[in-house]
């Protein structure tokens, strides 16, 4: 503690003038109680001011209140997640805020007395401690006694509040709204009982304090409101599956094939049951439990599997590196380039668990998964088998289910206000006898509702997609596609026996018992160009089409029947042929489509007339070419809308409503002379 100018001067007053005395020693003037009384300075308390009393003030309230929420959790009979997060974060942050700002307020008083007098330099005195003194000794025990009390306390709730970060109550429930459909489907999922933070941040304090930092910016979106709907999948935000994972799974070790059952019901009557058995490869890569090979050797078990996606929900795979154990490398592309050139513009990342398995314990069925398990355990029409089912229950649940509806609570009311209606309009006989039954699958919907739509948060099944299997979403046929080629001009295979074999039934019409392993055996013959499209271009999850080719190709029907409602400003009629000529009189699904295959098709039909229908296909081509090509350079922006829909919908599938479509958006190319 710096002395003052006053102090100074009556201790220079106190001083007189020695000399030698009458036997020659120094002696003094002044008195001899004057000689022997020391100097006693002048103390200021410092921590007496403004700034440490209410640092004072915090660290009381903070133990009382750290007092009183100890007694709360003893006696409270459920935990508390908003509570919790007082408890064990807010109340230790004001006890430490208020520690800290004691020795500020001290601090601050010295550096204001010191610029009172700059020439004073600034000394921090310390107490003269005297246990002797009966008032210091209170004082001492006070603050020892607070010591032991204090670290225990701040320890305990620190510890405790370290791990209430880490808990599902506080990942999952204390940001009720931005992660609601992450805490519902956590809990329905096969990893309920593992902790979010053991897939999200693992062991280590490298990726705690990681996770925090971002927790913060991310508390800071809660609050401003500012975070996004649907909040952006994890995945590229995770550390590597080695590290987490594979903590409790091991891919080299799993070996052998699995067997699956799937079942699906179909949007029939009687809700047809269909059994689909298969023989999953799962595969694994030690040689003490088996030959290294099946869907597990994508660990890169023998080597190293690097790729790069051009969207952020990693979907689109364009370059695909391999790397052995010997350092070699196959790169395969699908985008044309060459092997040579430089890889593409996008994300890359080395292949994991979490590239497959990327909604682990985040699944969000779609409305045909979710239904089809509840009518196979019997939640939805429970007597199932027993008396007459509910007629097309899976095609109704299926139409309220994909419906958008504003919240949660609407969709509740419109999907039993829609199903009761559905009844009994058209099912008068069973809303009378089955009304129970009715009710119940009303609730199962409505359940199935809640657990996979979130309106809020613009989050169903179709917002992440999921890469396990390739039925909705391109999942194996990311890179599985026959599109990716070497160096050496080798294809990732995308035949399906690689990684599954199915169990089809010899005698599908008798006794089922007796199966073979085979092909996948679809519900509906698929010919031609069909047997090469991928699961998801046609299964989306929801309403399935109806298997006709009016059922996927719905653009080309309806402009070829003059329905379609983006043309009704042209007034468009029914192509002269529509009634007369189904799909298949024109499309040969066995080859390839083209005009020339079309043009076949006219000409066996016709062959009474055959130099007239010969060139007619061609003729029309190039005329609806020229009036493309004129229309394109006049169109406007709703222009250009109405030449991308026709150009979907097949300008030949009626040839005289694309010419007047044409014309009024202002084309002048001269037709061609053919009929």
């Amino acid at each position: 503690m710096p002395q003052t100018n006053d102090q100074e001067k009556r201790e220079t007053a106190s001083r007189k003038p020695s000399g030698p005395g009458p036997d020659g020693a120094e002696s003094s003037t002044a008195s001899a109680p004057e000689r022997a009384a020391p100097y006693k300075p002048k103390y200021t308390s410092l921590w007496n001011n403004a700034i440490s009393m209410t640092g004072i003030f915090l660290v009381v309230i903070g133990l009382l209140s750290l007092l009183t929420f100890g007694l709360f959790t003893l006696v409270a009979p459920v935990t508390n997640p908003y509570v919790d997060i007082v408890g064990y974060l807010v109340v230790p942050s004001v006890l430490i805020l208020g520690l800290i700002i004691i020795p500020l307020g001290i601090l601050f008083k010295s550096w204001r007395l010191h610029r009172r007098d700059p020439t004073q330099p600034l000394v921090i005195l310390f107490p003269h401690v005297d246990l002797n003194d009966p008032r210091q000794r209170r004082a001492a025990k006070f603050v020892v006694a607070g010591t032991f009390i204090l670290l225990p306390v701040v320890g305990v709730s620190g510890y405790h509040g370290y791990h209430h970060t880490d808990s599902v109550a506080f990942c999952a429930k204390a940001c009720h709204a931005v992660m609601e459909p992450q805490a519902t489907t956590y809990e329905h999922s096969a990893h309920a009982r593992v902790p979010c933070a053991e897939c999200h941040i693992g062991a280590g304090a490298g990726w705690f304090v990681k996770s925090k930092l971002s927790g913060t910016r991310q508390v800071l979106a809660m609050w401003q409101d500012s975070y996004p709907r649907p909040i952006p999948p994890a995945i590229t935000n995770l550390r590597p599956a080695r590290e987490t994972c594979e903590e409790c799974h091991w891919p080299k070790k799993f070996f052998g094939a699995q067997l699956r059952e799937i079942v699906h019901f179909a949007s029939d009557e009687n809700n047809t049951r269909r059994e689909i058995d298969m023989l999953l490869k799962t595969g694994g890569g030690d040689e003490t439990t088996g030959r290294a090979m099946g869907i597990h050797m994508h660990m890169a078990l023998a080597g190293r599997i690097k790729y790069v996606a051009t969207d952020d929900k990693l979907q689109e795979i364009p370059w695909v590196e391999f790397t052995d154990t010997a350092g070699r490398k196959l790169i395969y592309r699908s985008d044309g380039r060459p092997t040579s050139d430089s890889r593409p513009e996008g994300r890359e990342r080395t292949l994991d668990c979490m590239d497959c398995h990327n909604r682990p314990a985040h699944k969000f069925r779609s409305p045909q998964q979710a239904v089809d398990i509840y009518l196979e355990i019997g939640r939805i029409d429970p007597t199932r088998g027993i008396d007459p089912t509910l007629p097309f229950i899976k095609q109704e649940a299926m139409k309220v289910l994909v419906q958008s509806y504003r919240d949660v609570e609407t969709a509740e009311v419109r999907i039993g206000a829609t199903l009761s209606e559905s009844y009994r309009t058209n099912h008068p006989e069973t809303w009378k006898t089955r009304k129970a039954a009715i009710n119940q699958a009303i609730d199962k919907i409505r359940e199935t509702y809640r657990q996979n739509f979130f309106p809020d948060m613009n989050v169903d099944w179709q917002t992440y997609p999921d890469n396990i299997g390739h039925l909705i979403s391109p999942g194996c046929f990311r890179c599985h596609d026959g599109s990716h080629v070497n160096q050496y001009g080798d294809r990732l295979s995308h035949e399906c026996n690689i990684c599954h074999s199915f169990l089809n039934p010899v005698n599908p019409e008798g006794d089922t018992s007796t199966v073979q392993a085979g092909e996948f055996i679809h519900s509906y013959e698929l010919e031609g160009v069909h047997k090469q499209l991928r699961c998801n271009e046609c299964h989306s999850g929801g309403v399935a089409p109806m298997p006709t080719c009016a059922g996927c190709h719905t653009e080309q029907a309806e402009f070829r029947a003059g329905t379609s409602k983006v043309f009704e400003a042209f007034d468009i009629t029914a192509d002269a042929m529509a009634a007369a000529v189904d799909c298949e009189g024109c499309h040969d699904l066995s080859e390839p489509s083209s005009n020339e295959a079309i043009n076949t098709m006219c000409v066996e039909c016709h062959e009474d007339e055959e130099e007239r229908f010969e060139g007619m296909l061609a003729s029309w081509q190039q005329d609806v070419t020229g009036l493309l090509a004129d229309a394109e350079g006049r169109a406007d922006a709703e222009g250009k809308r109405v030449l991308e829909a026709l150009h979907s919908a097949g300008p030949l599938h009626n040839i005289e409503a694309t010419r007047k479509i044409l014309r009024a958006l202002g084309a002048t190319s001269a037709p061609s002379s053919q009929p």
